[in-house]
């Protein structure tokens, strides 16, 4: 009789620990006993090594103050209709850069637990449509931006707006679209100015102040806002533009362009236009802000010396 030699055993499972560490993921108990077993995992938490944050919501124990581990434990415990909402999203999509202290959850129906104090849930009968990061359902960034606007401080909500559309991530259409269909929104007034400017061709606070205080009279009433202009195989974006002149306008200045490779780029680019004859003139923010009569004096001298 001959014996087959037996094949080699696969390598171990890796410990219920190993597992839960990998990844800064939330697991149910179900999940957790199918990785291993039910001693294991009573052994597991009773050690502290998997962490229990929510019911029915568990993660390795390094990972129990993670943004990533929190929201999935969120999701897990609210249920497959929730998503990831507020300023929380907006971290997500990156548009803040750090992660907010709370996670927001958005969900069709009320929830009658009471969520500890790192989650903030908020209900809205028909949520709008989701998409998926690092596993997880998150509003649209037009929805993201609309119910974490108001969230932010009044001194950092205007970039994140920007930044969505300055990167085409989200049109101030979608916006606007997004901001009427949400029953309520906190300062919303704010916001919808802030689109409205946006939808005028504001792309920074800064262009959003050029165009709404201070280029604003019926003198400028014919500059163009971000007008796109071919230069030989570049093209250059100007925040206002003069047809009758070719004069370009620039409101972000050196404040924004402050590092040498920047301001280098800047110095290029008016060599670049000033040889197909458009002159650039460029405001500081500071002098939009302090001095805006200034600016206008300055502009209007500029385009009438050009008309000559």
């Amino acid at each position: 009789m001959t014996h087959v030699p037996s094949l080699p055993a696969g390598p171990p499972d890796p410990p219920l620990a190993q597992v839960v560490s990998a990844k800064p993921r939330a697991f149910s108990r179900g999940e957790l006993i199918r990785l291993s077993s039910p001693r294991k995992v009573r052994t597991a938490i009773s050690s502290g090594r998997v962490v229990r944050l929510l019911p029915d919501a568990y993660v390795g124990a390094e990972h129990s103050d993670s943004f990533l581990a929190r929201a999935h434990a969120a999701l897990l415990w609210a249920g497959s209709a929730a998503a990831v909402s507020g300023t929380s999203a907006m971290f997500l999509w990156g548009l803040v850069e750090s992660p907010p202290s709370h996670i927001e959850v958005l969900l069709p129906h009320p929830i009658h637990l009471n969520p500890p104090d790192w989650l903030v849930v908020r209900r809205r009968v028909r949520p709008p449509a989701t998409a998926h990061i690092a596993g997880l359902a998150v509003l649209e960034p037009a929805d993201a931006i609309v119910t974490g606007y108001g969230r932010l401080s009044p001194h950092t909500r205007a970039e994140p707006l920007y930044r969505a559309v300055r990167s085409g991530l989200v049109s101030p259409d979608a916006l606007a679209d997004a901001i009427r269909r949400a029953p309520r929104v906190a300062a919303r007034r704010e916001l919808s100015t802030r689109i409205a400017a946006a939808q005028a061709g504001a792309e920074s606070f800064r262009e959003e102040v050029g165009l709404r205080s201070v280029f604003n009279t019926a003198e400028f009433a014919g500059l163009l806002p971000q007008h796109r202009v071919r230069c030989g195989d570049q093209t250059f974006r100007l925040d206002l533009y003069d047809p009758v002149t070719r004069t370009g306008i620039e409101l972000d200045g050196a404040q924004f362009h402050d590092g040498s490779e920047a301001r280098q780029r800047d110095v290029r680019r008016d060599a670049a236009l000033a040889s197909i004859g458009i002159q650039t003139v460029r405001f500081t923010f500071a002098d939009i802000v302090q001095r805006p009569a200034w600016c206008r004096q300055t502009l209007a001298e500029v385009l009438r010396a050009r008309e000559r």
